[in-house]
């Protein structure tokens, strides 16, 4: 039994950084950030510091709406009203995307409609909602240190998924406009919400 009780620190810290890195695998997260570096013909370091940047913000807004949950508690938001504001939420962001990418061509160069992308990346969710709970047992000093690893890892996570994607997928990216990732953002977007409704 106190084995358990001191194996399970070290495990909730290992489930924070597996959901973390596994996260940032969802094409949601990466594809804005190439879309951009296509579009704006970045640099390789660029488009690390941004994917990294975009990472740690999304972590950070993640492990603020995951926490506002944990002690709200599930009694007061059930588990239906969250995948209701999640699909509203992927639905609103899909349409904006998709309005956008038809006003980009009457527009020759709109910085603020291009930047607006990237914003997919960083749309929070309550992914280590249930970490959260299991780490309130140790107090919220341990909270905090496992909020924290989620958000560093996020970030250093979509670091290395957008580096790596990029040296591979770039060649073939680089044959699509801007326009098109776009709706592909979009695609993707409206696919995710019918995963959360499933």
């Amino acid at each position: 039994m106190i084995f358990i009780y001191l194996i399970m620190p070290v495990m909730v810290i290992g489930l924070s950084i597996l959901i973390a890195s596994l996260h940032m695998v969802a094409p949601d997260h990466w594809t804005p950030i190439l879309s951009y570096s296509i579009g704006k013909k970045l640099k390789l370091r660029k488009t690390g510091f941004i994917s990294f940047s975009l990472g740690m913000i999304h972590g950070i807004f993640s492990a603020i709406l995951s926490f506002a949950i944990a002690i709200v508690g599930l009694y007061f938001f059930p588990e239906l009203y969250l995948k209701i504001f999640a699909v509203a939420l992927l639905v609103f962001v899909a349409v904006y995307i998709i309005i956008n990418a038809r006003h980009e061509e009457k527009v020759e160069k709109n910085t603020e409609i291009e930047k607006s992308i990237l914003l997919v990346s960083v749309i929070p969710d309550p992914a280590i909602v249930p970490i959260i709970l299991i780490a309130v047992v140790y107090g919220m000093h341990f909270v905090y240190l496992t909020l924290s690893i989620f958000v560093i890892v996020s970030a250093v996570a979509l670091l290395i998924v957008t580096i790596a994607l990029s040296r591979v997928l770039i060649k073939k990216l680089a044959t699509l406009t801007p326009k098109r990732i776009d709706y592909l953002v979009a695609a993707i977007l409206l696919g995710t919400t019918i995963f959360v409704l499933v």
